[in-house]
């Protein structure tokens, strides 16, 4: 029984199988090296050993039914790159210099393609930098954007190649990706789709996955970056008295008083009688006064809102000095109030004598 369970789990782990034979010219009863790629390493598969003529032949486990990245190094020199899958029987003739040749599976002689047009490019790019000439620059751009384009005609012509994948994760150095712009997202998900239903479980088309979640969280960050940085001034969307949720930035293009106070503010509540006659002389020509509480008891606000009679825009989050809205104005006392002209610009802040504040607002409006 015992043997019987031996020979079931030696059969299970070598269900999958390819085998590479080939020869390595310059390389007679010398060693050679199988690495295989795991999705962004490579780790050492074992160590193969050429005859008298520098001919070999190793069986190599598989993993798994998918299509899988190998390469044989030699002293730290790539001799040759492999995509096997179950069943291939791959033959490689190569030199010790990393030329070679691959026959017997379609998916290696397409990895073979893709590097050797990245090699190429590689090297053009050394030899301008090398030379340094006046329009470098130009130079170098160019063999990156034709070197581009050739990897898309090929990934785009042959969607359902592992060797796909791989491709989409080029790069001449990390500060320069092939497919780095945003737009690239969708070069990668259509990439993903295609290989996804061939190969759903392969590792490199999940790390493939896994750079596309990654880039569409960039993607929605730099987004909110952006709306930031047009923004002429920080966000606040709270709810009055009524539940009503107002948005400060609904009000670009007014004149905007932005206040912040609190109902036990005896000064302010006088403060808010001068601020209605400004208010009622100046609305109808462009002002607005967006009022935040930063009393923790909704109630209590509410019902001074009420009181007073306050007819601008009063709002409220209950969160007291923990609202985002005084990190966003970088608050350090309250009262506070900042004026706001139709550009966005901030024009004042904490002037709350009004024979100063008339005179601004006028001037902006």
């Amino acid at each position: 029984m015992l043997a019987a369970m031996l020979v079931a789990a030696v059969s299970c782990t070598n269900r999958y199988s390819a085998t590479v034979s080939g020869n390595i010219s310059g390389l007679d009863n010398s060693q050679i090296v199988l690495e295989k790629l795991n999705y962004n390493k490579l780790s050492v598969v074992d160590t193969v050993k050429t005859d008298g003529n520098g001919d070999f032949r190793y069986k190599v486990s598989l993993a798994n039914e998918y299509p899988a990245f190998y390469y044989i190094y030699r002293n730290g020199v790539k001799l040759a790159g492999l995509v096997l899958s179950d069943g291939d029987k791959v033959v490689v003739n190569a030199d010790t210099l990393g030329s070679y040749s691959v026959s017997g599976s379609a998916e290696s002689e397409s990895l073979k393609y893709v590097d050797d047009a990245f090699a190429k490019a590689s090297a053009a790019m050394v030899a301008v930098l090398d030379e340094a000439p006046e329009d470098m620059n130009a130079q170098l751009s160019r063999i990156y954007v034709n070197h581009k384009r050739d990897m898309l005609k090929h990934i785009m012509s042959n969607p359902r190649s592992i060797t796909a994948a791989t491709t989409l994760f080029q790069k001449f150095n990390d500060d320069l990706p092939l497919f780095n712009e945003s737009t690239d997202i969708v070069i990668f998900r259509s990439i993903y789709d295609s290989l996804a239903s061939v190969y759903p479980y392969s590792e490199y088309v999940l790390a493939l996955k896994d750079e596309i979640t990654q880039r569409e969280k960039e993607a929605e960050m730099n987004a909110k970056f952006d709306a930031l940085s047009q923004q002429s001034f920080p966000e606040i969307n709270m709810n009055d008295i009524a539940g009503n949720a107002h948005s400060l930035l609904s009000l670009e293009g007014n004149v905007i008083i932005l206040s912040f106070w609190s109902i036990d503010q005896t000064e302010h509540k006088l403060f808010n009688q001068e601020l209605s006659e400004i208010y009622d002389k100046y609305h109808d020509k462009g002002l607005e006064i967006y009022q935040v509480s930063l009393d923790v008891n909704k109630a209590s606000w509410a019902a001074t809102v009420r009181s007073q009679n306050l007819p601008w825009i009063s709002v409220n989050d209950g969160l007291g000095v923990n609202s985002p809205a005084v990190i966003a104005y970088n608050l350090e006392k309250v009262p506070s109030m900042f004026v706001i002209g139709r550009d966005g610009d901030i024009l004042a802040r904490d002037v709350f004598e009004t024979e100063r504040l008339e005179p601004i607002i006028r001037q902006a409006l």
